[in-house]
């Protein structure tokens, strides 16, 4: 366990405590920093036994390491008691994933689970909030998105196959949900879109993703990017707000979409290819499925503006991936 004794003392002994589980990945170590900077909260680490937190460190009031190797309910229920925690929030995604979305969501709900079960151990009231995908949502009836779940059985456009891994195990971790407000759980949704820009911890899924659909060449032994479709684009900053005023708002059993911006995929990789001052003839993409994400429900519900653009932050987020060492443009 790690007490950090510089930690805001200024804060007033009105601050609400909320855990963070999957504070050292890209999202996370971007909450842990957000949070840190607001006045009526802050923010606690629920780490594996393993993890390296330096990352996160200066944001965090306390990190808590767990007992075992693995997160358990205990360890959130212990948490909780010991912290006067009123929000759990989950970000962990297991890492590197696994080959089958079966895999993948055995280790998956490992987190998740301990986030739900622990909470509700300690207190209904506690608010428990889940991280589900944007490519979730996406139904081969195309549209409009919003953040309201399509229908049980729905079927994917042939073009998620790609993401599968992905989208099948966020459907089957929305399933736990679901079971667990059904049952009387408090818990929410959030959907983050496409993510974007600079986290204290790592890059992000799109660093790379993004390079290799400009490339069309394997990299790394991981085959190029598939084919273009439209999805939409929040910088991570833009999510944390999200992340807060939801925190803030704490109804149960709510949705949340947050997505700014629709482009498709070589959309942004051509505003990515021209902050990196490479060639790139991108391909002409047209939305015969009509897909256009609406976050505007949650926005009004939440009060949020978004401040981020792509093309504003793009340069800058080039940047940052040569900072990482993971840039290979050519």
């Amino acid at each position: 366990m790690s007490n950090n004794k510089e930690f805001s003392s200024e804060k007033s002994s009105s601050v609400k405590n909320v855990l963070i589980i999957g504070a050292t990945g890209y999202i996370g170590g971007a909450l842990c920093r957000k949070f840190s900077q607001t006045q009526d909260f802050a923010v606690l680490a629920l780490v594996r036994s393993s993890s390296d937190i330096e990352g996160i460190k200066p944001f965090c009031k306390e990190i808590i390491r767990s007992q075992e190797v693995e997160i358990s309910s205990n360890d959130v229920a212990q948490a909780i008691r010991n912290h006067d925690i009123t929000t759990v929030i989950n970000v962990a995604w297991h890492m590197p994933p696994e080959s089958t979305k079966e895999a993948q969501f055995a280790k998956d709900r490992i987190a998740l689970e301990a986030a739900l079960h622990g909470a509700k151990a300690v207190s209904p009231d506690i608010h428990v909030i889940t991280t589900s995908g944007n490519f979730s949502l996406i139904t081969a009836n195309g549209g409009q998105i919003t953040e309201i779940p399509p229908p049980k059985g729905y079927t994917r456009p042939e073009y998620l196959v790609c993401l599968d891994l992905l989208v099948g195990v966020n459907v089957l971790k929305d399933g736990l949900i679901e079971e667990y407000i059904s049952n009387g759980g408090n818990a929410s949704i959030v959907y983050p879109s496409s993510v974007y820009g600079s986290a204290p911890t790592r890059g992000s899924f799109w660093d790379f993703a993004i390079q290799q659909f400009i490339t069309g060449k394997p990299h790394q032994g991981y085959q190029p990017f598939p084919q273009d479709f439209m999805t939409a684009w929040i910088h991570v900053e833009d999510l944390a707000d999200c992340y807060i005023a939801v925190t803030r708002f704490g109804s149960k059993g709510g949705y949340y979409l947050a997505a700014p911006e629709n482009f498709s995929i070589s959309q942004v990789s051509k505003m990515f290819a021209q902050a990196a001052q490479v060639e790139f003839l991108a391909p002409v993409f047209e939305n015969k499925d009509k897909v256009i994400f609406d976050d505007s429900h949650t926005k009004e519900l939440l009060q949020l503006q978004w401040k981020y653009k792509v093309a504003d932050e793009v340069k800058g987020w080039v940047e940052r991936i040569k900072e990482l060492g993971t840039y290979f443009l050519e």
